[in-house]
């Protein structure tokens, strides 16, 4: 007659106790347990805490291969991890009944589950109480009433039915990832930072998509570090992290053990977390915002909108003191820049006041205090002289004392004296000038060969974005001599060969004073 494998384990383990001999260390026979009068308990192990054994203690185990509603473990590995099997299941106290199912495999036996997960003995388990199969191979564990995840590892399919491997391109791969207790994959998402969750919306709408994992953590399998997983609010509710990464689910993953969100909307955009997970980076300092009028913009890591000054023509900020109450000053010690942006192009000064302030391309950047909300821009264009920083300007509106390459003064009008100018700059902050003797969309200057070119360079620029103060359609380009200048109202533009650093302004008085004009919305159309 067949043995049930119930009484097989017993076989076993009497065979190993014959081995071990038949008394204890004190020399006192070994006594088995009463039978509890229950199919499965609850034992307490010194180290995993409460653990389900079956009425003589022995150990039973989940396999992380054990996705769908089903058992892989067969032919040679049954034999080492033998099923069990109760066909009258009662349990004991601190378990439900209703937790527990019978399978039948796919060598046709019948197989009892906990929470969806097959239950298994180990054979290298000498006595009731042994552990031995816990983290074997990084894929059997102990099995617990209170695990709130699991680690399973499985071929991922996409919604689209491909196979995919653990580097999200098609192909076979058995990949290890984290499931909650029902086997329901969880995600994380690749734009994502560290305990920021940048993809649900205020009001849940597209929570049916992506569902966050709302999960109260308990106990965790062994392969997994507890210090490793946090919780975020997110508008009011609780998402559990790992590694920094917010967790979710899969609206389209209806059935247990399926992964189908790998592959959506693209492959990678939503990975699995697992122990080779990375540390989520840590939200960036300056990112790229899009506003419906302005287009892209420069934010801090919370959305609100930074500012350039047109005074601060130099290496320094020249709005201080009261200034700085209305326009704070943005500082960042290590700057971390969002997608489209280069962490070269931030820097930092220290303020004539002693403060330190972050600079973009040159340009210290602010907030406005009368932006009351993020993605609030109403800083834009104040004065004439504040700006919404954006990443894209090929211009911007300068405002300064002229000083001329005889270091005098100079007005607007281009005698010595005292007076803060609006003037045409490149991003970089360098000068640009028109020449009295050009006409519309004619270089008098330079010469065929550029011989002259060190003295006056042509503005080679490629207009993009410009302050809002300026017009695109006062600007166009010529040719000259198979290279291209970018005009101003028709002047064709230039810079000066001594403006040497950033602000200056020296070519208002070379060769003499107005000769070579600064341009700015006050320049007149050039002459035909």
């Amino acid at each position: 007659m067949k043995k049930t494998i119930k009484e097989v384990a017993y076989l076993f383990m009497a065979f190993m106790f014959l081995l071990q001999s038949c008394s204890n260390d004190d020399g006192e026979p070994y006594v088995a347990p009463e039978p509890s009068g229950v199919t499965v308990q609850l034992s307490s192990d010194s180290t995993l805490g409460s653990i389900l054994t079956d009425s003589d203690g022995n150990t039973l185990y989940f396999f992380s291969k054990d996705t769908k509603d089903t058992s892989e473990c067969l032919g040679g590995c049954a034999d080492i991890w033998p099923i069990f099997y109760s066909e009258n299941l009662t349990v004991g106290n601190g378990l439900n009944t209703s937790d527990f199912a019978t399978i039948t495999r796919t060598d046709g036996e019948l197989q009892t589950t906990y929470k969806g997960w097959p239950l298994y003995y180990f054979a290298n388990d000498n006595a009731a109480g042994d552990t031995n199969g816990e983290d074997v191979n990084n894929i059997w564990y102990v099995a617990k009433p209170d695990y709130s995840l699991m680690y399973a590892k499985a071929q991922l399919v996409g919604h689209d039915g491909n196979n995919y491997t653990s580097g999200y391109t098609v192909g076979d791969e058995e990949t290890s990832y984290i499931v909650d207790i029902d086997g329901k994959t969880l995600y994380t998402f690749v734009n994502d930072t560290n305990n920021t969750n940048n993809f649900t919306n205020a009001d849940f709408s597209n929570n049916g998509v992506w569902p966050i994992a709302e999960i109260t953590l308990d106990q965790i399998p062994s392969i997994l570090n507890n210090g490793d997983f946090g919780t975020i609010d997110v508008y009011g509710r609780t998402q559990l992290t790992y590694k920094g990464w917010p967790l979710y689910y899969f609206g389209q993953d209806a059935a247990r053990g399926e992964n189908k969100g790998i592959s959506f909307p693209a492959p990678g955009v939503w990975p699995i977390a697992n122990v080779n997970t990375v540390i989520a980076p840590n939200p960036p300092s300056v990112q790229l915002s899009s506003d419906s009028t302005l287009g892209s913009i420069l934010t801090d890591s919370d959305g609100n909108t930074l500012y350039f000054f047109s005074k601060d023509t130099k290496d320094t900020s020249e709005c201080l003191g009261g200034c700085a109450n209305i326009w704070p000053i943005f500082y960042s010690e290590n700057v971390i820049t969002g997608t489209g942006l280069n962490a070269s192009d931030f820097q930092t000064i220290t303020r004539t006041d002693g403060e330190l302030q972050t600079t973009y391309k040159g340009w210290p950047l602010y907030y406005f205090a009368n932006d009351n909300a993020a993605g609030d821009t109403n800083g834009e264009d104040v004065n004439n002289i504040w700006y919404v920083a954006k990443p894209d300007y090929s211009l911007m509106y300068a405002k300064a004392q002229l000083v001329g390459h005889d270091g005098n003064n100079y007005t607007s009008g281009y005698t010595v004296g005292d007076e803060e100018t609006s003037y045409i700059v490149d991003i970089d902050g360098k000068t640009l000038y028109t020449f009295v003797n050009d006409t519309n969309n004619t270089n008098n200057f330079t010469n065929a060969d550029f011989s002259n070119n060190g003295v006056w360079p042509i503005a080679e620029i490629t207009l993009d974005q410009i302050p809002s103060i300026l017009n695109n359609g006062d600007f166009g380009t010529i040719d000259v001599y198979g290279r291209t200048q970018l005009t101003y109202k028709g002047w064709p533009l230039y810079y000066f060969g001594q403006d040497a650093a950033r602000g200056e302004n020296k070519g208002i008085s070379f060769p003499a004073p107005g000769v070579w004009p600064i341009a700015n919305v006050n320049t007149a159309m050039a002459p035909n």
